[in-house]
């Protein structure tokens, strides 16, 4: 082989190690500049998935709830959080005295070899069938079978409690005006007054299998299951007994 061979074919050489190397440096690059996509989406606690669970948990810590509806929504998670897959299911769990209902905050804690704990908001809202008045009704009124109705309410708005049952309204009187659908609540009511001062009532005194029945005036209003002044016409005496019905008052001696 003479000169200009060996020169022709070092250089055909050469031209297939250069293609070669660029080759291989490409399926570097691409390695180089596909790894991380993979890595982190391997490596990294999803937003959604924090989301679920904080959902999952709290549709189990309200499960037992009865005769309410329940609404859960789950706050915005940052996604520029970087937290590292955990190895096993993140345990939720909520602050002591933390109320389930209305807006709170549901912490997340991984025990894995690289924990981490983070807080996601959230809230629970409550609806139930509450007894609201049918029309507008006037303080002093007694309330009827006709003035009430059942109405579905968001229980946040309801702070100081709500009837469930009409049968636990009716007969009681209004202490504040109450206007169409308005919900009915303990504070806006009280028992009628069964007994009147200075009324004659009847005196039933017990003791143990003993029954005595006088005649007394009562020194005060009072309501059902009240305790209430009474003085015994005959004898003058002062007793204090539980107004049991209209005009009835017992006394346990």
């Amino acid at each position: 082989m003479n000169e200009v061979d060996t020169m022709s074919t070092d250089k055909a050489t050469t031209t297939i190690a250069v293609k070669r190397w660029r080759l291989r440096m490409i399926r570097c690059l691409m390695v180089a500049l596909l790894s991380p996509t993979v890595v982190n989406a391997a490596t990294y606690q999803s937003a959604e998935s924090l989301r679920k669970t904080v959902e999952d948990f709290l549709t189990t810590q309200t499960a037992q709830e009865k005769r309410q509806d329940i609404e859960i929504s789950i706050g915005r998670v940052d996604q520029r959080l970087k937290l590292v897959s955990c190895t096993t299911q993140p345990q939720a769990f909520l602050a002591p005295g933390a109320q389930l209902q209305g807006k709170l905050t549901v912490g997340l804690r991984c025990a894995g070899p690289k924990p981490w704990t983070v807080y996601i908001p959230a809230q629970i809202k409550r609806y139930a069938e509450v007894i609201a008045a049918a029309r507008p009704l006037l303080r002093g009124a007694e309330i009827r079978a006709g003035d009430v109705m059942p109405v579905r309410l968001e229980l946040s708005r309801l702070r100081n409690g709500y009837f469930s049952e009409a049968k636990n309204v009716l007969g009681k009187i209004l202490t504040r005006n109450i206007a169409s659908g308005q919900a009915i609540t303990p504070k806006r009511v009280k028992a009628p007054i069964l007994v009147h001062r200075g009324e004659k009532v009847n005196i039933i005194a017990t003791a143990g299998a003993l029954k005595v029945r006088g005649k007394g005036k009562a020194l005060r209003d009072a309501a059902q299951g009240e305790l209430v002044s009474v003085r015994n016409i005959r004898s003058k005496r002062i007793v204090q007994g539980i107004v049991t019905k209209p005009g009835t008052v017992h006394v346990q001696m």
